[in-house]
Order: structure tokens, then C-alpha cells, then sequence
């Protein structure tokens, strides 16, 4: 048997990387959009159809997701890399993101929230719960509606999607289900 090591503070949600790493699109209550880039996220049930995302108490988008109940979970591939890394680093709160990224946004089906034109999938999500879970509060949402390219999704991730994956501040990424992912991590 081989050792084993403790694994403390920061470093235990690191046991659970790499994931992939989403854009969630929120507004205000103007509808002013902003985007943040999440890796802790969850799917939860599928009657209805439920899924969490994890966000800290001193993020903007956080006040965004509680004030609105709505969001939208964008999946990403590779493309997008640069603007994962931006939205992740940057706070909607003195930035546009949007402007700074140069993404393209399209009006969801169900929700106030923008989708991003160049998602490969999304989730359009209405809060249904909320759960305080120490400096985060777990966002649950039930799916309103989930599209993906029909290039890249059919009952799994095709090759076509090279899907944008995080652990801490290293990215890779996941290239279908056929065994060819690579992640440097």
C-alpha cells in the first residue's frame, strides 16, 4: 500500500479537480450582465432537473445571483480559454467583463440572464434553494432549459468539444469520450 498524507484547509477541494471550468452568466436587476468563471458546480437531480453551483459571499456575481434567482451555467471549450482566465480574475463590480472579453451574448429562452453565443452548452437556471455553506452559498437551480451544439453533444461530449477544464490556477482540457483528454495537471 502506498503512503498516504494529510490533506488540509484550501488544498482538500483540490482532491475533487480538475473540473470543468464554466462561465455563469448573472444581472443586475436592470439586467446589466456579468460573468464568472466557476469550477465548483454540481448536478443534483434529475427529476426536476436540479444543479448547484458553489459561489463566494464576497463575489459581486454573488449579490447578482441572490438579488435576480436566475443564472446560467455556459459550458466552454478551449476557445474561450482567455476569457475563463479574465472572468475569473476580474470583478463585474469595476470591470465589464464583457466589453474587456469581446464575447458575444444572445437573450436566454427563460431567464434574464444573457447566454454566450460561443457556449457549446448552457443551462438556463432558476434558484429554487439556497444553502449558506461557510464562506460560499451553494446556488441550487432548477433547469429551465439545457441546449448544446449539435456538433459536440449527443448523449456524451463528441471530439468536436475540447472542453475548458481548472485546477486551482491551471487549466486544461478534456477532449471527448473516446480516451484522447489531456489535462496538464
Amino acid at each position: 500500500m502506498m503512503p498516504m498524507k494529510t490533506v488540509t484547509g484550501r488544498d482538500i477541494a483540490a482532491l475533487l479537480n480538475p473540473r470543468l471550468a464554466v462561465l455563469v452568466t448573472c444581472c443586475d436587476l436592470e439586467n446589466k450582465p456579468n460573468i464568472l468563471t466557476v469550477a465548483w458546480h454540481t448536478p443534483l437531480a434529475h427529476r426536476p432537473p436540479l444543479l448547484g453551483i458553489s459561489i463566494g459571499h464576497t463575489r459581486y456575481s454573488h449579490a447578482l445571483i441572490k438579488e435576480r434567482g436566475e443564472f446560467a451555467v455556459n459550458i466552454v471549450g478551449q476557445s474561450l480559454l482567455e476569457a475563463v482566465k479574465i472572468c475569473g480574475m476580474y470583478t463585474g463590480e469595476i470591470d465589464d467583463k464583457l466589453d474587456i472579453t469581446h464575447l458575444g451574448i444572445r437573450q436566454a429562452a427563460h431567464i434574464h440572464p444573457p447566454v454566450l453565443e460561443d457556449a457549446v452548452g448552457v443551462l438556463e437556471c432558476q434558484v429554487v434553494d439556497q444553502v449558506e455553506a461557510g464562506d460560499h452559498t451553494f446556488f441550487v437551480g432548477q433547469v429551465l432549459l439545457a441546449q448544446a451544439r449539435e456538433d459536440c453533444f449527443s448523449n456524451v461530449w463528441s471530439d468536436a468539444a475540447v472542453l475548458q477544464c481548472l485546477q486551482r490556477d491551471q487549466y486544461g482540457t478534456f477532449l471527448g469520450i473516446n480516451g484522447n483528454g489531456r489535462a496538464p495537471f
